[in-house]
């Protein structure tokens, strides 16, 4: 049971601030009683991957705060693949971006998922200028260290929420080919874009471009 939520909640299928099943659904899902049932939470209590709220019941820790450095780039990818990093730089934001975060400059970010020699998938972020005064890691072209998210929360005491996840498809682009090296031709690929929002304001959006075959898992962001 401590293995198998563990997994879940370093690859995402268990949000932070999601709430734990009930003891009785573990004891039934597990095939445990309900005394290993509470060793086991005590356990994921200890390694801070779960917490409690009096007369509320157990709820998934935030991982961003859990998982740093080396440990980090290993934990949001599936067993295999790895992340290499592309780019920060100062760009003006796209169209549909500046329809979230304004016009003019903002900071780009982009990396790649890699298993073997094939690119699984690329991402970019576009965050709001104003950020990077809170976050100056934001223009070192590197990861920030756990997340830009959770260090302008850190500093500035606003919580940052992932307020908008949608999901849709196209014919790839060139910059999409080019970034998932796919060789010339036509393909369909997976888009999945994120909304990152903080005192009442969009802070930065994310845009994955799925390789055509990557397997995903599509879910509503949980509140926080």
């Amino acid at each position: 049971m401590v293995d198998d939520l563990r997994q879940l909640i370093h690859e995402g299928e268990l949000q932070p601030h999601a709430q734990l099943p009930s003891t009785r659904a573990l004891m039934n899902t597990y095939g445990l009683s309900d005394n290993a049932v509470y060793r086991a939470v005590a356990l994921l209590k200890s390694d801070g991957y779960v917490y409690s709220r009096q007369g509320a019941g157990v709820f998934v820790a935030d991982r961003r705060a859990l998982i740093t450095g080396a440990e980090r780039i290993g934990g949001i990818t599936r067993p295999g693949e790895r992340i290499e990093w592309r780019h920060s730089i100062r760009t003006d934001a796209p169209d549909w971006v500046a329809g979230y975060i304004g016009e003019g400059e903002c900071v780009e970010r982009a990396r790649v998922v890699r298993r073997g020699t094939i690119i699984r998938e690329a991402s970019r972020s576009w965050v709001h200028r104003d950020i990077a005064a809170v976050v100056p890691e934001l223009d070192e072209s590197a990861p920030c260290n756990p997340t830009w998210q959770a260090i302008y929360q850190d500093r500035s005491g606003n919580a940052v929420e992932n307020t908008s996840r949608a999901a849709d498809a196209r014919i790839a682009t060139a910059d999409d080919i080019a970034a998932l090296e796919l060789t010339a031709g036509t393909y369909a690929v997976l888009i999945v874009r994120n909304v990152y929002s903080a005192a009442g304001r969009v802070i930065g959006v994310g845009e994955i471009v799925c390789a055509p075959g990557r397997p995903v898992e599509l879910k509503s962001p949980s509140p926080s």
